[in-house]
């Protein structure tokens, strides 16, 4: 045992600061949201990232990128973490001492971490079902020691009653095998919900046991909760479902003592959702620290985030910013000093800029961490409407989906709390003067209102029509023969160059076509006018 738990230690050691390896099924992150589901389900929580920003920013392959996937627990804390930036400091600071913590002290961490790999994953299991409070019952409980009784009876009859008794039993034991096989199919899933969160119970207790004051400062809440769980850990966990035909598989399943054992911690579980609750939480705050911890280690460059919870004007300040997904990412500023509309060419570095901003103000909030060489800014709100599409379910056209998108920012925007927006070519899914128009005027608004709004944009006319509101920055590129290059760069000033006509040379189109589209675009630069 103390050499497999040496092995274990080492490899952790290991892994710590390098990029995660962990696999993903089909459904796996359906089951890894479960808890930030259910939070947001039951309304714990006052902001949180909606679906649309977090599809923008391609959260779960944020998630993947950092998640070690040491346990089920901090598995789903971890994403709800992403997906719920602290704006009060309390919170904030909370997470920041932890992930430290988890961060400075190696030889606290791996005893956790050995602690927690000891309960491993599930993410099958329905742990967020063991915390809605729902009816339990003696139904079945009652059924099952019914049998049994009846199984010790004809046992105890056996001298007396011969043959009869004998033939009673069999049908008993018969009876009962097929009752376990029945049942066990029907709860299945619930059998491993119930395992899994005895287990979390009984890794609960084993921190407890290190007596680390500077753990208990963080976990004295879910220790309480242990107490009350405390004929949890007397049980155990379940016997295992095993086919290995031993005497005590045989001996479960004549005499139903995993199914009796399911039903009795199903109850109490059921009755002590509150506290199961806590425990989850508790071990999922240690595994998500230690998780940002690693991750911070395996980054080229990082810094803890300077936030303002005031709650004054919205402001946002940085230096070399780079997206987290990106290996070898060009590092960006934002020094605006309020919102930015930024304009160039295509495939220049508009759309990753906005993202790496609004991921930069994410994780500020979420995991204490921003991937710059400095960061500071409001507690923000955070939404994006940048990688829409028709909703043909809904009969939606791509026009009405940015519509919606748009709204549910401006309605933010309106409502007390700095807000940060990033927008990618606003309102692209309509006509040219009714999308400058309507662009302009949402525009507008939003820096009215106070958010600080980042808008990328082909149309150059938005510049004049929001200028005394809103900074100017660009991406540009250079042209060589029949190669293009960008250094992903954001410069001051409008965007002073267009590509769309050459990247039509470039790939191969006729000169004919290319030629005409040229003569088209002059004219119409010159004249104002197309002809």
């Amino acid at each position: 045992m103390r050499t497999s738990r040496r092995k274990t230690a080492a490899r952790l050691r290991r892994q710590f600061g390098t990029v995660p390896e962990v696999n993903y099924f089909p459904g796996d992150m359906g089951h890894i949201r479960s808890y930030f589901d259910f939070r947001r389900d039951t309304g714990r929580d006052g902001f949180l990232l909606d679906e649309i920003t977090w599809n923008d920013l391609e959260g779960d392959e944020v998630f993947r990128r950092i998640n070690p996937g040491l346990t089920t627990s901090g598995e789903q804390y971890l994403y709800y973490m992403l997906r719920s930036p602290a704006r009060d400091e309390g919170t904030w600071t909370g997470r920041r001492a932890l992930i430290g913590l988890m961060g400075r002290d190696g030889e606290l961490r791996v005893k956790l971490q050995v602690i927690l790999s000891r309960l491993g994953r599930a993410r099958r299991a329905d742990l967020c079902g063991a915390f809605y409070p729902s009816e339990r019952g003696p139904g079945w409980l009652l059924v099952y020691l019914a049998m049994v009784i009846a199984v010790i009876a004809a046992a105890c009859a056996l001298p007396f009653g011969k043959g009869q008794a004998a033939m009673a039993l069999i049908l008993l034991l018969s009876a009962n095998a097929g009752l376990h096989e029945f049942r066990l199919r029907r709860i299945q899933r619930d059998f491993a919900t119930v395992n899994y969160t005895v287990g979390m119970v009984q890794t609960l207790e084993r921190i407890r046991k290190l007596r680390r004051p500077e753990l208990d400062r963080w976990l004295g809440g879910s220790y309480a909760a242990l107490d009350e769980l405390r004929s949890v850990l007397r049980v155990g966990a379940l016997p295992a479902m095993t086919d290995n035909g031993g005497a005590g598989d045989l001996l479960t399943t004549l005499l139903l003592l995993d199914l009796i054992a399911y039903e009795f911690l199903k109850n109490k579980l059921g009755r002590c959702h509150e506290a199961v609750f806590s425990v989850h939480e508790a071990l999922g705050k240690l595994d998500a620290a230690i998780a940002a911890a690693s991750w911070r280690e395996s980054l080229p460059r990082w810094t803890e985030p300077e936030l303002d919870f005031s709650g004054g004007r919205a402001h946002l300040e940085a230096e070399g910013m780079i997206h987290p997904l990106l290996e070898e990412a060009v590092p960006n500023d934002f020094s605006a000093g309020g919102p930015l509309l930024i304009t160039g060419s295509n495939a220049s570095g508009k759309s990753t800029y906005l993202k790496a901003v609004a991921w930069n103000a994410v994780l500020a909030q979420s995991l204490c961490t921003c991937p710059a060489e400095r960061y500071a800014a409001s507690a923000f709100r955070i939404y994006t409407s940048m990688a829409l599409q028709d909703d043909l379910r809904a009969g939606e056209s791509y026009y009405i989906v940015e519509t919606r998108s748009l709204k549910r920012i401006l309605d933010a925007a309106a409502e007390e709390g700095a807000v940060l927006c990033a927008v990618d070519e606003v309102l692209r899914g309509t006509n040219t003067v009714e999308r400058i128009a309507a662009a302009s005027a949402v525009l507008e608004t939003l820096a009215d209102r106070g958010a600080l709004c980042l808008a990328a944009t082909h149309d150059g006319e938005l510049g004049p029509l929001l200028a005394g509101r809103y900074a100017e920055g660009h991406f540009t590129e250079q042209l060589e023969g029949d190669a293009i290059f960008f250094d992903y760069r954001l410069r001051p000033g409008p965007a002073v160059t267009r590509n769309a006509i050459e990247l039509l040379r470039i790939m191969g189109v006729e000169a004919d076509v290319v030629d005409r589209a040229r003569r088209r675009a002059g004219r119409y630069l010159d004249t104002g006018r197309w002809s």
